[in-house]
């Protein structure tokens, strides 16, 4: 089976939230601000294709795992065809993310790196997906979102002491990189 072509899965998806995979630019910008010299969890919301996913697996050392939560079935197809022990690959919603994290044993993690189009879910949604992300990172951790919208950074503020932000161009189309934390 050939990549998914992220346009169509946009076309047909809600849930895909861009024309186009994310620029190597916007993975280095969000990817030079994390610590890959220890062990480290990472959770990915909406991998898409997997452009951050394989960044991440290049940079992390041995020990660290990540894991990556999909709602559309082609690119959890394409997703699992990526063969290392330490990526875990969960065909589900973010929103479930604290019970994903149970089953992998897991109830912290290092960072959280979120595409989902946080401008197409409801209020109450938006809101209690930043609140079981900032329950589930460690007192040091960061959540790094990407978005074509603003919207969100009202939210990560409500949620997180630590927002900073910064607007790309160099991305088709050009996205709000947000740095939350605790």
């Amino acid at each position: 089976m050939k990549k998914p072509n992220v346009f169509k899965e946009f076309i047909k998806d809600k849930n895909v939230a861009s024309v186009s995979e994310t620029s190597k630019h916007i993975v280095e910008k969000i990817c030079n601000k994390i610590d890959f010299s220890e062990k480290k969890i990472i959770v990915e919301y909406g991998p898409g294709t997997g452009v951050f996913t394989k960044y991440l697996l290049e940079k992390m050392n041995q020990d660290s795992k990540i894991i990556i939560i999909e709602t559309n079935k082609e690119f959890v197809e394409n997703l699992n065809k990526i063969n290392d022990p330490r990526l875990i690959v969960v065909y589900d919603s973010a929103e479930n993310v604290q019970d994903i994290l149970k089953v992998n044993n897991l109830s912290k993690v290092d960072y959280i790196i979120s595409g989902v189009p946080f401008s197409f879910m409801s209020e109450d949604d938006v809101t209690e997906l930043i609140k079981r992300s900032r329950d589930i990172l460690n007192e040091d951790g960061g959540f790094f979102v990407y978005q074509v919208s603003s919207k969100i950074e009202k939210y990560l503020k409500d949620f997180f002491p630590h927002v900073s932000k910064d607007f790309a161009l160099n991305n088709i189309p050009p996205l709000h990189v947000y740095e939350a934390r605790k």
